[in-house]
């Protein structure tokens, strides 16, 4: 199991990339934390189902 620290490493990673899809335009960074969070929160649940380990994220 993750350390909450390694969670929100993990959350702001993917926020980041998202923020980085959506052309780095301001102003919606909770929204990137939210998504972000939702996916890896419905990623985990997948593979906790599976068995499947949970992935690590790409250092940005």
């Amino acid at each position: 199991m993750m350390s909450r620290q390694e969670l929100e490493e993990r959350i702001r990673r993917r926020a980041y990339g998202i923020w980085e899809l959506e052309g780095r335009a301001y102003g919606n960074h909770e929204g990137h934390w939210h998504r972000a969070t939702k996916e890896i929160e419905e990623e985990d649940l997948a593979d906790r189902s599976k068995g499947t380990p949970r992935k690590t994220e790409p250092p940005h």
